[in-house]
């Protein structure tokens, strides 16, 4: 396949910060973002002989050539009492981005809430959802580069990363314009390394999926999975 994905370098932004100092030798600064907003070009490029279907069917609909103009809203607050390692506090993040213009027009939402509970000085409880959404408008599809993927690190372990939701006609996984994804964690120290917060234990449990445009979201279309696992922060 022969195919080209290229950020045109025309974006401009701003962003609202705020600092605090840090609490923990792990860390050097806290800087919390509050908010930015910003616009940006992204042309997507698709030349050659393109094997995979849903590619394809993106060429046939805008072209070899497209081209889109977001307009992108983010807001965050971070309240944990680490960034690398946290046991206390929570964290929050909204994304926004709207295709003001070009060929290809969408809406895409992104919100995070991660929170961790202190049980002891050395157990902590964490859990973690996020939530996805994407319309595509003018009468058009949602466009696939910007479809969610779950599976993996950092979604519903276990399985291959990417590996959920829609596989096209061609055998290709290409996520969809939907995602969920909510995980828990019981972070443990490792015997014999006291209250080491660099070297933890974990037990998780993961359960979430994505979905396509004319999917229907249901409980019994939910991916889950369980395992153990080993954090070290060098």
């Amino acid at each position: 396949d022969a195919l080209y994905l290229h950020c045109l370098p025309a974006s401009i932004g701003a962003e609202v910060t705020r600092v605090r100092a840090p609490k923990l030798a792990l860390e050097e600064s806290r800087v919390l973002p509050m908010g930015f907003f910003g616009i940006g070009a992204e042309q997507t490029r698709i030349n050659g002989n393109v094997t995979n279907k849903s590619y394809r069917d993106y060429r046939e609909l805008y072209g070899p050539s497209s081209l889109a103009i977001p307009l992108t809203i983010g807001w965050a607050r971070d309240q944990r009492d680490s960034v690398l390692a946290p046991t206390l506090g929570r964290y929050q993040r909204i994304n926004l981005e709207w295709s003001v213009g070009g060929d290809v027009r969408y809406l895409r939402a992104n919100a995070q809430y991660q929170h961790y509970f202190p049980i002891t000085n050395k157990f902590t409880f964490g859990l973690n959802a996020e939530l996805g959404w994407g319309k595509g408008l003018g009468s058009k599809p949602y466009p696939i580069f910007k479809n969610f993927y779950g599976g993996g690190l950092g979604s519903v372990r276990v399985f291959e990363q990417g590996s959920l939701g829609i596989v096209d006609v061609t055998n290709n996984y290409i996520g969809g314009n939907r995602r969920l994804n909510v995980n828990g964690e019981l972070y443990v120290p490792v015997p014999g390394g006291g209250n080491d917060k660099t070297l933890r234990l974990f037990a998780f449990v993961d359960a979430g999926n994505v979905w396509g445009e004319n999917e229907k979201i249901t409980a019994d279309s939910l991916r889950a999975s369980t395992g153990i696992g080993l954090s070290w922060i060098s």
